[in-house]
């Protein structure tokens, strides 16, 4: 029989998931053995039941599965065993690596740095900056950025890295092969021009909450280190540091203000001995990428009118700043810094947080 097609079937029989994978593979050599294994012989498996047990032996279950095979092939779906040696070198470290990895475009490259940017959902502007900052400053240092796609912290970083023209990825909950959430389509597309979107589940599973934690581990494992930007008390991104400690990956956080809710977990993680980011340079300087050298003509050559190019120097990355106090800044009159605004805007540059408040992203 065809070896892949083989482990394609041991990671495709019903109610039979990776715990309950890795259980055979520790009974048996591999899916050659576990196919023509009998009944009672299954029977000595830990953690597989009685329906476990039918699903395997029923004879129709390869040919089915075998069928779904042939069809994700030639609709060019992609999927990787760990027998296999594009399968990440990262992720055979881990004790619990998924056994079946299904991707769109393609994986992170061996030979490069993999970090991973982490972070709430609901996060602050400040935040946004910081984790858009780090992901360009990683792509333009040939850094693959690993995130998970999620609105906030996780797109951030994505769309910092494809600003620059990097390589980034997405580890999702669900399907690999649809876009999750689905607000972040035209983001998942830029993804797969020079990276990729990764998952170990099929690409016909739905994607619910049950998922985010076991895809926490694949995005941790697959990185040399994690940085946490921002995370509430109970944020989902502590599950990703809980999974790089046991992974024995390297974690850093950005700190945030005293009794702000949206970094109680990154001080949190500081006060327990993550290491702190306290600037982009010394971060790339400890990572051993050194400094980052961008030209100045490229920093001056925004493609911007000279007036806003004076607008543009006036704003911040982090703090707002009214349209009444760019007006005493200017010098000009409100229709001039208005228009001016709307310009920066739609080219990328800035952004209206609340009304008559802006901030750069750019």
């Amino acid at each position: 029989m065809n070896r892949r097609k083989l482990w394609f079937w041991l990671n495709n029989i019903e109610g039979i998931g990776n715990a309950k994978i890795r259980s055979i593979l520790e009974y048996y050599n591999g899916p050659e053995e576990v196919i023509i294994a009998s009944e009672k012989e299954l029977t000595q498996v830990p953690l597989i039941n009685i329906n476990d047990i039918k699903n395997i032996i029923d004879k129709d279950n390869y040919k089915r599965t075998s069928e779904l095979y042939d069809r994700y092939t030639e609709n060019g779906i992609k999927f990787v065993f760990p027998f296999e040696e594009l399968y990440p070198k990262r992720l055979q470290e881990l004790y619990d690596k998924p056994c079946i990895l299904y991707y769109r475009g393609n994986l992170p490259q061996e030979s490069l740095m993999n970090i991973s940017i982490v972070g709430s959902r609901r996060c602050t502007e400040y935040g946004k900056s910081v984790a858009r900052e780090l992901g360009r400053m990683f792509a333009l240092k040939g850094v693959n950025v690993i995130s998970g796609l999620a609105l906030g912290i996780d797109s951030e970083a994505h769309k910092g890295a494809v600003m620059a023209g990097g390589r980034t990825f997405a580890v999702l909950a669900g399907s690999a092969y649809k876009c999750y959430p689905p607000t972040n389509y035209n983001l998942y597309m830029d993804l797969l021009k020079n990276g990729g979107v990764i998952s170990e589940f099929s690409p016909d599973t739905a994607t619910v909450s049950g998922m985010f934690p076991l895809r926490n581990r694949i995005i941790s494992g697959l990185s040399d280190a994690v940085i946490v930007v921002e995370a509430a008390k109970k944020s989902g991104s502590l599950i990703t540091v809980a999974h790089a400690l046991e992974q024995n990956r390297q974690v850093y956080a950005v700190p945030g203000r005293l009794c702000d809710k949206s970094s109680e977990g990154c001080n949190r993680l500081i006060y327990e001995g993550a290491s702190i980011i306290t600037s982009y340079e010394s971060l790339l300087e400890e990572l051993g990428l050194g400094i980052l050298e961008e030209k100045n003509s490229e920093k001056e050559n925004l493609g911007l009118a000279r007036e806003e190019k004076m607008l543009y120097s006036l704003l911040l990355d982090f703090t707002p700043r009214s349209l009444d106090t760019l007006i005493s800044l200017t010098k000009e009159s409100p229709r001039s810094v208005l228009t001016w605004l709307l310009s920066l805007e739609i080219k990328g540059y800035i952004k209206e947080i609340s009304k008559n408040f802006y901030v750069r992203i750019r």
